[in-house]
């Protein structure tokens, strides 16, 4: 963190991996993989998910973590914002909107 190498950490969440290619991203994932073994980590391969974040739909994508296949789903929500396959916004403004209208029922 900061710079300095913690050397006990019990666990790591909320990780985001980018790569422009699904190569790259295998090559990341090993590397993850690879320090994660070096620190006795592991990956949770049942709740790692990946995505294509493109306009041209239908492509397929193979990620392997310890030999499992990870799980694509079309959308998900990292930080608070909601990612999607299309690069579009506009299920994540229609998701606050929701939410916002929940929290104001509570409130009145």
């Amino acid at each position: 963190m900061g710079g300095v190498l913690i050397p006990a950490i019990p666990f790591a969440d909320d990780q985001a991996m980018v790569s422009h290619t699904v190569r790259g991203l295998q090559v990341i994932m090993d590397a993850l993989q690879a320090t994660s073994e070096k620190y006795n980590m592991r990956i949770n391969t049942k709740k790692t998910k990946i995505t294509r974040m493109s306009t041209v739909e239908g492509r397929t994508m193979k990620v392997t973590v310890s030999g499992q296949n990870l799980e694509r789903v079309k959308q998900f929500c990292y930080l608070g914002s909601l990612v999607t396959e299309g690069c579009r916004s506009c299920h994540d403004v229609k998701r606050r909107i929701a939410l916002e209208k929940e929290a104001w029922k509570l409130v009145l």
